[in-house]
C-alpha cells in the first residue's frame, strides 16, 4: 500500500471500539480507587467536599485554614456546582468525572491526529499510548492502562485532553486560516488546561509553541505569534480566577526544595520514559510526515526541558518529560499504522523477510521489536487491571470466590468520623490523615503539601513526634494545644501494636470502626499519667 493512501485513511472502527473498551474500563474500576491510600484522589476529594460545602469561602480543604487551595480550579468548581444542585455524592461525581475525562481524551487524540491528516493511525496511537511505559508511572500525566482508573479523577486529567484540542485547533488555524472565535478558543483552551493543573498547562504552551513553529512556511510566522498570543492572554485570564491567586502561585517559592521531587525524574528518565524513547528513535524515517516531524522535536525539546528542570530543581519544568511521551506515542502509533504491525495477515511476510541479506531484513525486525515491546509492556498491565483491589480484582473476587482485598475505607471513615465537625482539627499518622479531610474535618500534616499553607515542615515533625515511641507526655500534651487538636484517630493498620496500646485511653474514645480509635483529645490529655497520679495521691 502507497503512502500516500495511508495518509488517507480513515479513522479505523477498532480505535471507537478500543475507546469504547477503555471508557468501560474506566467506569468499571474507578469506584475501587479508594484502595489507594496515598493516592492524590483523596486530596481531589476533599477539595471537592469543602467546595460543595461553601463554594465561595471553603478555606483550605486540608488545614483548619482561611488559605485558599491552588485546587480550586474550573473542574472543582463545576463539580462543586453538581453536587450542590443534584444531591450526588462528590465521591461518585469525581467517578463520573473520570468517565467523562476518559471520552475527552479519546476525543482529544482523535482531533489532534485528524488535524494532521493521520486519523488512520488512531487505533495504533491508542495502544502505543496505554502500553508502552516502563512500569505504569502512577503520576499526573499518566495514561498508562493500569493508571486510568484512578488517575482520570486528576485534575491534569482535564488539563491533558485540553492542551492536544489546542494543538489540533492551531494546526487546524494554520492550515484553513484564523478567525477571532477560533483564537478565542484557543485562548480558553489555555487558559482552562493552566488553571486546572499549572505544569499540564505550562506544557501545553510549549507545545503550542512548537506546532507553530511547524506549520507550513508562508504561516509558520504568524503560527508562532499566535501561540505566543495567546499564551499571554491566558495567563492574563488566570489572574482573574478568583477562588485562588494565581500570580501569587506562579511567584510562590515557599518550600521550593520540596516540590523538586529527585525520585520521580530519576524514574522518568531510567524506568517510564525509556520504551518510548527507544521505540521513538525507529519513526525517525517517517519525518516526511508534519505529525511525526513535530513530535520528535516536541519530544527532544519536552527531555531536554526535563534534564534542565532536574538541573535546576525546578519542579514544573522536571516533569515535561512524562507528559512529553504524547510525542513519541503518537509518531511509533503512525509508525505502527505504516508498516501494519497490528494487522495479523501482514506478520508471514515479515517473518518471511527475516530470512533476506541483513540489510532488508532490518526494518522488519524494527518493526518486530516495537511489537514486542508493546505486547511485553502491555501484559503485566493487563495483569494488574484483573487483579489489583484498586482495579479489577473486585470483579474477580465475586466471580472466582477469592479472598476478598478491598480496604473499605468509604465505608469505614465516615462512620468513624461522624462525631467529627467539619473543620475540626483530627490527629493521626500521615497516611490516616491523608484519607480523613475527604470524609470529615481537617489535619495537622498531610502526605503532599498545600502550596500556600506556612510551616508544613513543622507540622509533618509534630505528628511523627507525637506517633514516635520517644514522644513525651509532656511533648504530646503541647503538639495537641499547639494545632487545636480537637481529636485523635488511631489507625491499627499504621501502628504498631506497642503505640497503639501506649496512646489509646479507654476514658477518651468516642467511636471504633474496624478497628480503628477516635478519641477526644481533651479526654485524652484528662486521662493522661498526671491526671492517674493526682487520683492516687493521699
Amino acid at each position: 500500500m502507497s503512502s500516500d493512501t495511508l495518509s488517507r485513511q480513515k479513522t479505523p472502527i477498532w480505535f471507537w471500539i478500543l475507546g469504547l473498551l477503555l471508557v468501560g474500563y474506566v467506569a468499571a474500576c474507578t469506584g475501587q480507587r479508594d484502595n489507594v491510600l496515598s493516592a492524590d484522589a483523596w486530596e481531589h476529594l476533599r477539595v471537592l467536599r469543602a467546595l460543595t460545602h461553601d463554594l465561595w469561602h471553603p478555606g483550605n480543604p486540608t488545614f483548619a485554614s482561611d488559605l485558599p487551595s491552588v485546587r480550586y480550579s474550573p473542574y472543582f468548581v463545576g463539580l462543586a456546582v453538581l453536587c450542590r444542585n443534584t444531591g450526588i455524592d462528590p465521591y461518585n461525581a469525581l467517578s463520573a468525572a473520570a468517565v467523562v475525562n476518559m471520552c475527552l481524551l479519546v476525543v482529544a487524540v482523535w482531533l489532534l491526529l485528524a488535524a494532521f491528516e493521520e486519523e488512520g493511525a488512531a487505533g495504533a496511537v491508542l495502544v502505543v499510548m496505554i502500553s508502552l511505559w516502563g512500569a505504569a508511572p502512577g503520576y499526573a500525566n499518566s495514561y498508562a492502562l493500569s493508571d486510568l482508573p484512578w488517575h482520570e479523577v486528576n485534575p491534569s486529567a482535564v488539563g491533558f485532553p485540553l492542551v492536544l484540542l489546542s494543538w489540533a485547533l492551531l494546526r487546524r488555524m494554520a492550515m484553513r486560516g484564523w478567525n477571532g472565535m477560533e483564537v478565542a478558543g484557543l485562548i480558553l483552551l489555555i487558559t482552562m488546561a493552566n488553571l486546572e493543573h499549572g505544569m499540564t498547562g505550562a506544557f501545553g504552551m510549549a507545545g503550542l509553541v512548537i506546532v507553530g513553529f511547524f506549520a507550513p512556511l508562508e504561516k509558520r510566522r504568524l503560527s508562532v505569534i499566535i501561540a505566543i498570543s495567546v499564551s499571554i492572554c491566558a495567563g492574563i485570564l488566570c489572574m482573574a480566577w478568583p477562588w485562588y491567586s494565581f500570580l501569587a502561585a506562579v511567584r510562590m517559592h515557599q518550600d521550593s526544595a520540596y516540590w523538586y521531587n529527585p525520585y520521580i525524574s530519576k524514574q522518568m528518565f531510567t524506568v517510564w520514559c525509556v520504551p518510548a524513547i527507544v521505540c521513538g528513535v525507529f519513526a525517525i524515517p517517517l519525518r516526511d510526515r508534519p505529525l511525526v516531524r513535530i513530535s520528535l522535536a516536541g519530544a527532544a525539546v519536552s527531555l531536554l526541558i526535563g534534564l534542565i528542570g532536574s538541573l535546576i530543581h525546578s519542579a514544573v519544568l522536571a516533569r515535561f518529560p512524562l507528559p512529553g511521551m504524547i510525542y513519541l506515542h503518537m509518531s511509533i502509533g503512525i509508525f505502527a499504522q505504516r508498516t501494519e504491525i497490528f494487522k495479523l495477515s501482514s506478520w508471514p511476510e515479515r517473518f518471511r523477510s527475516l530470512m533476506a541479506p541483513a540489510s532488508e531484513a532490518a526494518y522488519p525486525m524494527l518493526q518486530i521489536v516495537v511489537s514486542f515491546a508493546v505486547l511485553f509492556f502491555l501484559a503485566p498491565q493487563l495483569v494488574d487491571s484483573a487483579v489489583e483491589p484498586h482495579l479489577g480484582r473486585v470483579y474477580l473476587t465475586k466471580i472466582l470466590h477469592l479472598r476478598n482485598l478491598q480496604q473499605n475505607v468509604r465505608q469505614t471513615f465516615p462512620d468513624l468520623l461522624s462525631p467529627v465537625g467539619l473543620r475540626d482539627v483530627v490527629l493521626a499518622d500521615p497516611v490516616t490523615s491523608w484519607m480523613i479531610p475527604a470524609f470529615r474535618g481537617r489535619v495537622v500534616t498531610a502526605i503532599h503539601y498545600e502550596l500556600f499553607v506556612p510551616g508544613q515542615a513543622n507540622g509533618a515533625k509534630a505528628v511523627d513526634l507525637f506517633f514516635s515511641p520517644t514522644g513525651t507526655e509532656s511533648q504530646r500534651e503541647e503538639i495537641i494545644r499547639d494545632y487545636n487538636v480537637r481529636w485523635i484517630a488511631l489507625n491499627p493498620s499504621m501502628l504498631s501494636e506497642e503505640m497503639m496500646r501506649s496512646l489509646e485511653r479507654q476514658t477518651a474514645v468516642v467511636r471504633e470502626t474496624s478497628g480503628m480509635v477516635l478519641m477526644s483529645a481533651p479526654a485524652w490529655i484528662a486521662a493522661g499519667p498526671k491526671a492517674l497520679v493526682n487520683v492516687q495521691t493521699p
